[in-house]
Parts: C-alpha cells; structure tokens; sequence
C-alpha cells in the first residue's frame, strides 16, 4: 500500500467536498445522540467516504443511507458485536494498564535514586513498595494522574507546570516509601 498516496488522494477528495463532509459529520454526531440512530448514521458517514474513494460524486443525503432497512439491521449487528467485544477487551486492557502502571510507578525514580540499581532491580523494588503499602501506592498513582489530566485539560500546555509537579511528587513519595 502507498500511504502516502492514499492520505494524499484522502485529502483531496475531502478537500473537493469538504461542506458536504462537515455537514454530515455533524448530522451524524448530532443524530447520534439519540442512541438508535449511532449506527446507522456511522454507515451513512462511512458511506459518503467510501463513495468519495471510488470518485464518486458526495452528497449529503448519502450520511442517511445507513437508514435503509438492510443497512439498518447489518449496521446494527455490527455495532453491537463491536461494543461487545471492545467493551469486555478496553476494560481488560485499561485495568491491566492501571495495574502495571501502578507497579511500575516508582521504577524510573528508584533507577535515579539507587544508581547501581538494575532495570529489573528497580522493577522488583517498585513491586515490593507496591505490595508492602498498597493503599498509599493507589492514591500517590490517582494524584499524579490527576495532575497531568489537568494539564491536559488547560489545553495541553498546563502540562508544563502538572507534569513537572507529578514528577517531583512521585520523588517524594518514593524516598518516603523505598525506606
């Protein structure tokens, strides 16, 4: 595949329909709050760019063709399959995530505090203060996330204060719990 031929003709068949895209995509966002509609107006919008792929001329009525009765039910049973599947493996894969997050969240300081400490050294280590004081390990995790989310949230550029913050924190923290 030629990825960059294929983002370059995205673009410019988006560009040649960029109000007819817009419009659509918000008449699938905005119909998509009332949760019947989510499907087949995700077939619609998917419709309009697969219409576009082929060269095929745009129009905005094609974000409702996931209405027609076939499109409807094949949309449908697609789309509850879909959040089956993503909702039991994203909530598997979040909690896993956490978790390993958690363990591993003194690593990095412990490797700069303890500079003879090996990788896995620091690993085992940030592990052992995990399971010794878990309680305290959840919360110091919840703050520093808390923090960078709020920088995030100031429009990405408070992350340059948050981020800086957190990471001081979680200093702290480990050469309190690492004794």
């Amino acid at each position: 595949m030629d990825y960059e031929l294929s983002l370059k003709n995205s673009w410019n068949v988006v560009k040649e329909n960029i109000v007819t895209f817009i419009v659509g995509l918000l008449i699938a966002v905005i119909g998509s709050i009332l949760i019947v509609t989510i499907a087949p107006l995700v077939y619609g919008f998917t419709s309009m760019a697969v219409k576009g792929a082929r060269g095929e001329a745009i129009e905005i009525g094609d974000v409702f063709e996931g209405f027609k009765k076939e499109n409807i039910i094949r949309s449908w049973t697609f789309m509850i399959i879909y959040l089956i599947i993503v909702g039991v493996l994203g909530q598997i894969a979040s909690i896993l995530s956490t978790i390993v997050g958690i363990l591993f969240m003194f690593t990095m300081p412990l490797l700069v505090i303890k500079e003879g400490l090996s990788g896995i050294e620091a690993i085992t280590e940030s592990v052992e203060i995990v399971k010794t004081a878990p309680v305290e390990s959840i919360i110091v995790y919840v703050i520093t996330l808390v923090l960078n989310m709020i920088g995030i949230f100031l429009l990405g550029i408070g992350v340059l204060i948050t981020a800086p913050i957190s990471a001081v924190f979680l200093a702290y923290a480990t050469f309190e719990m690492a004794e």
